[in-house]
């Protein structure tokens, strides 16, 4: 279906609180000193910063949570970061919070994870755990592969926490972080409502390439071949104007995923001035604009989650 629109705790390790082991204490440690020099916490939201270890990759990544006040179990949902154009770019992008975007999930009665997946900012590594290669000959199940090694370590992780509900949670991302949700909804992790892609896609550069990203008839074959595998409805987000994902690319892998089996709606917003067009899931101007348009996705798609 196509929809237009009008316009301070740190911890690491696995176990449920209460249950580390004296190494995951000093590593708990270790990261606060770290991290809390240059770094204040919102109490109101309870944010808390926690270093995970992603098994099948021997590496770990860094996760921060938002929770409501009170002891659960809450539904909640993992938010997954973009993808900047250069490699420098990606290794500065710190400690990936979203912090207005998890108020607005907090406020629901939602937690909120927001991981930094391996080779991003703060989370480290030699090399992008979700990379494709170049736009000559991208290969985007390997970027799909790599990037659900870690949602589903955070996803792991959280279900070992006891006010976090395992039956009642969701995938939500921007831009390459849309793409690394779809995909990892292909693995059907027990528990997933429903995902929300904002912006979603990979290959996209609005200074060389403006709306029309590398590769996109590849990349819509991936979604054509993940298509039968997901077995939830999915949100396409997208503003008319993005100049990383234009509406004519947007139209093709949606075309692909619905005609392959995938259930969901395509929802197209009039053109929108932050970070052109590609930004109305992190700016404060976008936030009634795409909660306005999950609030829709939830009613006809009978997902029984508030919002």
């Amino acid at each position: 279906m196509r929809r237009k629109w009008g316009t301070g705790v740190v911890s690491a390790g696995a176990g449920r609180p209460g249950r580390r082991g004296a190494a995951s204490v000093l590593a708990a440690l270790l990261l606060s000193a770290a991290i809390g020099r240059a770094e204040t916490f919102d109490a109101g939201l309870r944010e808390a910063v926690h270093r995970i270890p992603v098994p099948a990759a021997d590496a770990s990544i860094v996760v921060t949570t938002f929770r409501p006040q009170g002891g659960g179990p809450f539904p909640w949902v993992v938010v997954s970061h973009g993808t900047a154009t250069s490699i420098e770019a990606n290794r500065a992008i710190g400690r990936v919070r979203y912090a207005g975007v998890a108020r607005e999930w907090v406020r629901r009665g939602y937690a909120v994870v927001v991981p930094v997946r391996r080779g991003y900012g703060a989370s480290g590594g030699e090399r992008l755990g979700d990379a494709y290669g170049g736009c000559s000959r991208p290969d985007f199940r390997r970027a799909g592969e790599g990037a659900a090694l870690d949602l589903l370590a955070a996803v792991e992780w959280a279900k070992s926490h006891a006010d976090l509900d395992p039956k009642r949670w969701l995938l939500a991302g921007q831009s390459a972080g849309g793409f690394a949700s779809v995909y990892t909804a292909s693995k059907r992790p027990p528990g997933l409502a429903a995902v929300l892609a904002f912006s979603m896609g990979r290959g996209g550069n609005p200074d060389t390439r403006p709306g029309e990203p590398c590769a996109a008839d590849r990349l819509a074959g991936v979604f054509e071949d993940i298509a039968p595998k997901i077995a939830v409805p999915v949100l396409w987000f997208y503003a008319e104007n993005d100049e990383y994902i234009g509406p004519r690319v947007q139209g093709i892998w949606f075309e692909s995923f619905r005609k392959a089996g995938g259930r969901g709606e395509l929802a197209v917003i009039p053109p929108f001035p932050a970070r052109r067009g590609h930004g109305v899931f992190p700016s404060a101007a976008g936030r009634p604009i795409w909660t306005a348009a999950v609030a829709a996705f939830f009613k006809s798609q009978g997902i029984d989650l508030p919002f």
